[in-house]
């Protein structure tokens, strides 16, 4: 147990970063005040990643049932906050920058990238799970397959739209999903 805990504050640490890297985002966009354009969008994104790895952290207090894990298992395990760090800062704009602050420009500029690192998570998450075989799949249950299916045709559409509020619509869409795996299906601790 004690050497899983040492794998698992790696990862913890690398959720933490996340998180915190957007937290420092959101106060620099802050700071600039009337310079940073909000944009409605690009902020219901940085909610939901935060909410996200939040959720991804909460979950990581499952591994106290873990007896023993494979180097691979690791490996796989550490995708995760990899992509959702990199997209944490795929959201948001260089901290260099002078004057205004576009959001709304930078979300449609990084949008095509963006959707391709929920795929790419999507997939980490799917290799994860199949790694622990094929009772651990079925006992992933309806919500898990239909989150999943979700992302799925969210990331396709949304790779492919201009429309605000079809990106909008997708983004609410999986917060909620999550809001929703948070109450009902995800354990107390």
């Amino acid at each position: 147990m004690e050497k899983l805990s040492y794998l698992t504050t790696f990862v913890a640490l690398i959720y933490g970063l996340g998180i915190a890297n957007v937290l420092a985002h959101l106060s620099l966009l802050l700071k600039r005040g009337r310079d940073a354009d909000w944009y409605w969008v690009h902020t219901l994104w940085t909610l939901y990643l935060i909410l996200f790895m939040a959720t991804l952290w909460w979950v990581q207090l499952n591994w106290g049932a873990v007896r023993h894990i494979s180097y691979l298992d690791y490996l796989s395990l550490l995708l995760m906050p990899a992509l959702v760090f990199v997209a944490s800062d795929l959201l948001f704009p260089e901290r260099q920058r002078e004057g205004t602050i576009p959001l709304k420009a930078h979300f449609f500029a990084i949008k095509r990238r963006l959707f391709l690192l929920v795929l790419a998570m999507l997939l980490s998450d799917v290799l994860d799970s199949g790694l622990k075989g094929w009772d651990h799949l079925v006992a992933l249950g309806p919500y898990y397959w239909g989150d999943h299916a979700y992302w799925l045709v969210a990331c396709f559409v949304g790779y492919r739209s201009n429309n605000e509020r079809v990106q909008g619509a997708i983004v609410i869409g999986g917060t909620l999903l999550l809001l929703v795996g948070m109450s009902h299906v995800l354990p107390a601790v």
